[in-house]
């Protein structure tokens, strides 16, 4: 993208280029925009002769470029009330310094990404969870025998007695779960966590959500009420409930992760021999513990037999230019496969068109639970080329654009 600038700076140009009327390009779809600024208070108001600023609608995101003192510039907002001139939100951040090669617009419904992974995924005969655990990097621990799994499985009942009455190691090879707690934190792959039966469920704040299923699981934007595996949220209340007439003061259930696989969980419990809430301590030894045990079991040999196989992928495009593109995917486990710099083999379908590329990842950011990935094509032919340049750009390529760079900026020094 470029160089981010700090907000003084970023209100002396907008007021500089608002003051002596300079002209600015907004880009959006397939259509460039000239125009000024007419003022900057709590918006930013747009104005321009072209009778296409007539068909931007409120809500849409817009692209502005401009120069400033032989600078182009660059920021992204979104357009709060339609008309001429255009009510704008005053953009959080302006770039200069830009490096890419050609400006990149959001995407229509006639294109499709895909691409596939060799070797990404391990087919084993355990159930498949929503979470993904690669080990790639060594576990080690001091309190915990790594080596010898009799001893492992010894020490996990030594440890677990300081936290609960009752404690065991379940696996699920060769079966589907059973219960309803198998099967939603083989499903999920989080931690069905209930400090106390006698209190309300866990909400996001008492717990991470990010490892630990919440109430908010079970309700959706409108706050309505979700079924999950025959469960909603008043019926885990009442399953509560049940659990402390039969006796049950506390229960953690702690699913252990291997790849994209539930292998097997922990149980830990308190009951009538123990009448103490579990806290966050009990659910981080479990959690710490789920990774050694995968850890060790693979160190083991315990997974031999599972085949190597491969992933195709068919991510979401954010947005699209003639020499990249930004796509986001939910998978914890393609993050963990796709780090910086590393190659993809891409397949673009624009309506009956197809197209392969080479390209490499250049960004990558996690905003919430969504993965984002900024790639750079490194090898395309040229009449896709010249196809994709069309299709994004809604004019064919010409020798400006191979001269400058991203809203016609200078191309950047090389340095050798």
């Amino acid at each position: 993208m470029g160089t981010e600038m700090g907000r003084i700076e970023q209100e002396f140009i907008l007021n500089n280029i608002i003051e002596k009327k300079l002209p600015v390009k907004l880009h959006i779809r397939k259509n460039e925009i000239e125009g000024i600024f007419l003022s900057m208070d709590n918006n930013l108001l747009f104005s321009s002769s072209n009778s296409l600023i007539g068909e931007i609608e409120k809500g849409e995101y817009v692209n502005f470029f401009f120069a400033f003192f032989s600078h182009t510039m660059t920021f992204k907002t979104i357009v709060l009330s339609e008309g001429n001139p255009l009510k704008l939100k005053v953009p959080d951040h302006i770039y200069k310094n830009l490096k890419r090669k050609f400006v990149r617009v959001p995407t229509g419904s006639d294109i499709e990404l895909s691409f596939t992974l060799e070797n990404a995924r391990i087919v084993l005969d355990f159930p498949k969870t929503q979470e993904y655990e690669s080990l790639d990097s060594e576990i080690f621990s001091d309190d915990f025998n790594l080596v010898d799994l009799k001893d492992l499985f010894s020490q996990f009942k030594t440890k677990s007695s300081q936290f609960a009455s009752g404690s065991e190691i379940i696996m699920l090879r060769s079966r589907e779960p059973g219960t309803f707690e198998e099967r939603i934190i083989a499903e999920t792959g989080k931690s069905l966590f209930i400090p106390e039966t006698t209190a309300p469920f866990p909400n996001n704040e008492k717990v991470d959500s990010e490892y630990v299923i919440t109430e908010e699981m079970f309700l959706d934007k409108h706050g309505d009420e979700i079924v999950i595996h025959g469960k909603n949220l008043r019926e885990m209340e009442i399953l509560l409930k049940e659990k402390y007439r039969s006796g049950i003061y506390a229960e953690l259930f702690t699913p252990v992760i291997y790849h994209e696989y539930a292998i097997g969980y922990l149980h830990l419990v308190n009951d009538e021999k123990r009448k103490r809430p579990f806290t966050s301590q009990t659910l981080n030894f479990a959690r710490e513990f789920s990774r050694i045990l995968a850890f060790s079991l693979e160190k083991q040999g315990y997974f031999t037999g599972g085949k190597l196989a491969e992933s195709q992928y068919n991510p979401e495009i954010i947005d699209i230019s003639a020499s990249g593109l930004m796509f986001t995917h939910p998978e914890k486990k393609l993050s963990e496969i796709l780090g910086m710099y590393g190659d993809l083999k891409l397949s673009l379908k624009i309506g009956p068109r197809k197209m392969e590329m080479l390209s490499r990842v250049m960004r990558k950011y996690k905003s919430k639970d969504i993965y984002f990935y900024g790639l750079q094509f490194l090898e395309i032919e040229p009449e896709d080329f010249r196809f994709l340049f069309d299709y994004v750009y809604g004019r064919p390529f010409s020798d400006d654009d191979d001269r400058f760079w991203e809203g016609g900026a200078e191309p950047p020094e090389l340095n050798f």
